[in-house]
């Protein structure tokens, strides 16, 4: 993989490429730490560094309402699956319920200074929250339904499985994985190392983790059976699986790295390398209808690709600095990036 460009802190436009077109710009007044659109794609909500959480409008990029949600900081927000609710969390020690208007509907505690993760069940109708090492597991009216013993380390990720009522939870020592509709009995896939970050592929049969060895480490669940991709030059901590399950596209590089788990792959095989940015990649994420790849970089670049097709990026953009969200829009129509220094754009994508 080819090594971090010294000094890189803007990305260069692709030749030839075009640039997207914004539908909206705003400024979110701080780091974004966080974005998530409504299924129906009519609001999203924007996290800051600073606590807030605003309510945006998708069509025009207006604030409909601001919550000071989170003393000193955000550190994570989702809507449910409905798009009814909004669960939020951060360094108060909660996490939180908010209804679309930005009410609060519950306080979730969480037993310790930081509540790091919130993830809603594929049906919402279960929260899950991290604290420190301990998760819990919440009704969507906020009432609490089960907390696990102590992992051995604080959570580093937290998702569910998208076809059953599954959790997973990533941290040093490998990944937990409970079913929860069978009283949340757990199954442990070892690895002696720290885990960063997590992505569960949509048909449930892989869980994919960044390791802090700079490696990406993955678990076939039916068997067990774990393997492991090395070389990057830096802490791989975003992951992104394609809408079938079959491409997983891996940060850590200025090189996006691209994994075909199609067949026997992807052990044995060479990656797709799809190489634009001239920092490290920190933000990836794949269009829900679409082959598409959206990746965001420290050098402050946006780019689109099309991996089954082209090695190339096919379209850009720019924020003003380092890309610290990538989201898009559910029904293909739009991305939305964001970046350290406040900055949230919408961008027309067709």
């Amino acid at each position: 993989m080819p090594g971090l460009t010294a000094g890189a802190r803007r990305g260069k436009a692709p030749r030839g490429k075009t640039e997207l077109p914004p539908r909206w710009r705003l400024d979110a007044g701080d780091y974004v730490v966080a974005v998530s659109v409504t299924r129906d794609g009519s609001l999203c909500a924007i996290g800051t560094g600073a606590g807030a959480v605003l309510g945006v409008d998708v069509q025009t990029g207006a604030v409909r309402w601001r919550n000071e949600a989170h003393r000193n900081g955000v550190l994570a927000l989702q809507f449910s699956p409905s798009g009814a609710l909004l669960a939020t969390c951060g360094q108060d020690g909660n996490a939180r319920l908010f209804d679309l208007a930005g009410a609060l509907v519950a306080e979730l505690p969480g037993g310790a200074a930081w509540v790091e993760h919130v993830a809603w069940a594929p049906g919402g109708e279960l929260l899950a929250t991290a604290s420190g090492r301990t998760v819990r597991i919440w009704t969507q009216r906020g009432e609490p339904v089960v907390e696990t013993e102590p992992l051995p380390s604080t959570v580093a990720a937290l998702g569910w499985r998208a076809d059953r009522a599954e959790l997973a939870a990533a941290c040093y020592g490998g990944v937990y994985v409970w079913s929860v509709g069978a009283g949340a009995t757990s199954r442990h896939l070892a690895w002696q190392g720290s885990l960063v970050s997590m992505a569960w592929s949509p048909d449930g049969k892989v869980i994919a983790c960044g390791s802090q060895d700079r490696s990406v480490h993955f678990w076939r669940l039916s068997t067990g059976q774990d393997s492991e991709m090395r070389g990057y030059p830096a802490k791989p901590r975003a992951l992104a699986w394609d809408a079938q399950s079959r491409l997983l596209a891996t940060g850590g590089a200025p090189a996006v790295t691209v994994w075909d788990f199609s067949g026997k792959g992807p052990e044995g095989t060479r990656p797709i390398e799809l190489e634009g940015h001239q920092d490290t990649c920190v933000q990836l994420a794949f269009s829900p209808r679409k082959g598409v790849l959206a990746s965001g970089a420290q050098d402050h670049g946006v780019l689109l690709w099309e991996p089954r097709r082209l090695a190339k990026p096919v379209r850009y953009a720019f924020l003003e600095a380092e890309v610290t969200a990538l989201v898009w829009h559910p029904a293909h129509a739009g991305l939305l990036g964001a970046d350290a220094s406040g900055t949230v754009v919408c961008w027309q994508v067709e």
